[in-house]
């Protein structure tokens, strides 16, 4: 099967720590203190021996740039303290395919990895992955559908509509906007992967929220085919970002926390509604033959529900909570920005990463063909 975790998100936060190292929004001796916290290895560069966890030490495979900061900072650091572990973060990817192959060879490197709830499906039917102890870990820490039998979900992330203010008095506010272009003109932008951007279709042909799945691909390829030649589509979270600096596009399909950062940019020149945003989350998963062993990794996942440990990394990289007892810790003047508040959920369509990870070749197959025909 195609690797379907979709890597593109946790790829993006490597795009972001460069910017915000460049721009001086965060501190260059605080990340490298804090990276010192874990032996001086090189993981700002995603290197590290992975010949095999050593006795005392829990692996943990990220995707690297501040997410290894924000694990670190928020996980890492509190479980080494409760334990006596150390705990490394490996910021190479934790891709389908490497995990797979892995646990096929029994020369697992990681004890904990950042994947995805459809990656969780794909990756936990198919053997790879250890079933998640539901009394170590607490399934009540997570919003509902994110305690899946082989892994939970760890952060939140949503895809919004975004605009540029200065072209709309009155902005858009759902999907069905993104594809009125006599009262919205404009070039527009959209991811180039599926998911995320076929339920935006759907929604604009007028298919009811509750009623979003199972998804009707013939509907939203009809959809995307009718506004396509109005679409620059974006491959990465730094392109999207950059389409509004240059003013190439009116209004897009982001991800929330690409639309954070432009807004502290753009000010009131740019905006963007949580209305119909299309709610996604990470999974922390346990692959089978694990150096540090099942009870350990469990024991990690559990610490790093605790609310207040999310907020922390919530506040590096933007990613929401998926503990929902951690929105009420969030700086007031952060809560905004945050997919898993109570009012932006309340607006928020949320994923099924079941139908996906049953559909997702069929799915970006016909997506791709659409956007490219």
């Amino acid at each position: 099967m195609t690797d379907v975790i979709d890597v593109g998100v946790s790829c993006d936060l490597v795009e972001i720590a460069i910017e915000k190292l460049n721009s001086g929004a965060v501190d260059r001796r605080t990340i490298l203190k804090t990276l010192g916290a874990l032996g001086g290895l090189g993981l700002v560069d995603g290197l590290m021996d992975r010949a095999g966890a050593a006795e005392g030490r829990l692996v943990v495979s990220s995707f690297g740039g501040p997410e290894t900061v924000a694990f670190t900072k928020g996980y890492g650091l509190p479980f080494e303290k409760e334990t006596g572990l150390r705990v490394v973060i490996d910021g190479s990817g934790p891709r389908t395919a490497q995990i797979r192959a892995a646990v096929q060879a029994r020369t697992v490197p990681w004890d904990v990895c950042d994947t995805s709830p459809l990656g969780t499906y794909v990756l936990g039917e198919g053997g790879s992955l250890e079933t998640i102890d539901y009394t170590v870990v607490d399934e009540s820490k997570v919003l509902p559908g994110l305690a899946l039998p082989h892994g939970v979900g760890n952060y939140l992330y949503s895809y919004v509509l975004a605009y540029d203010a200065r072209r709309f008095p009155q902005p858009p506010r759902t999907w069905a906007d993104l594809w009125d272009r006599k009262k919205f003109p404009g070039m527009r932008t959209m991811r180039k992967v599926s998911q995320g951007q076929m339920e935006a279709a759907v929604l604009a042909a007028g298919v009811p929220p509750d009623k979003l799945y199972p998804l009707d691909l013939e509907l939203a390829v009809k959809k995307i085919k009718e506004i396509k030649d109005d679409v620059i589509f974006w491959e990465s979270g730094q392109q999207s970002l950059q389409l509004f600096r240059d003013r190439e596009v009116v209004m897009g399909n982001i991800w929330h926390h690409r639309a954070v950062p432009l807004f502290a940019e753009l000010k009131d020149d740019f905006g963007w509604t949580w209305n119909q945003s299309h709610l996604c989350a990470g999974a922390w998963n346990i692959p089978k033959g694990n150096p540090a062993g099942v009870g350990t990794a469990m024991k990690f996942i559990a610490s790093t529900q605790d609310p207040a440990r999310q907020v922390e990394v919530f506040k590096i990289v933007g990613s929401g909570p998926a503990n929902p007892a951690a929105s009420t810790l969030i700086p007031a003047e952060l809560r905004k920005f945050d997919p898993g508040s109570p009012e932006n959920l309340r607006v928020a369509t949320h994923n099924d990463a079941r139908w996906w990870a049953d559909n997702y070749e069929r799915a970006n197959d016909a997506y791709l063909n659409a956007v490219s025909g």
